[in-house]
């Protein structure tokens, strides 16, 4: 049976160092987040701070992020909590059943939220609006486990 195509649209993220990087060698991140403005502003972070390393693919509601993670590819999962067609304590836990073994960051945007989640498997936890570009491509890299962060994050 062929796999079933998707609404995840890629979005490129040029910078002068991302023809450095084979485009197979980069890591793809989905971000699964209904606000585009949000979207524009991890493109900017993963531009400017992540040499080239990530590859971006971006839905807008959890059904269709659940759909793309089944397809597989995924290296990192960046999740908005709070999407139209799901805003509740459960939202992680259906991406954590679709792809348990993803890293997963979380984008919040209620700082009054929940510092700590309530499962384990999720690597970092973000407030919207309190995490700059350079943090945000640090949690990535950390959640990734790939070491050293991209050169222009390091003091």
């Amino acid at each position: 049976m062929a796999a079933a195509t998707l609404p995840s649209r890629e979005i490129a993220i040029s910078s002068p160092d991302a023809t450095a990087i084979p485009r197979k060698l980069k890591q793809c991140v989905l971000l699964i987040e209904d606000d585009e403005d949000a979207m524009h502003w991890v493109r900017h972070a993963l531009k400017e701070y992540g040499n080239g390393r990530y590859k971006l693919e971006w839905v807008q509601c959890l059904s269709d992020g659940l759909r793309r993670l089944l397809n597989g590819g995924i290296d990192l999962i960046l999740l908005d909590l709070g999407l139209g067609d799901c805003s509740s304590p459960f939202t992680e836990a259906w991406v954590r059943k679709a792809a348990p073994k993803v890293p997963l960051v979380v984008l919040s945007g209620d700082p009054a939220g929940q510092t700590e989640s309530p499962l384990p498997s999720i690597e970092k936890r973000l407030v919207k609006g309190h995490v700059s570009p350079s943090g945000l491509v640090q949690a990535i890299s950390d959640a990734l486990g790939t070491g050293t962060p991209p050169k222009n994050l390091r003091n």
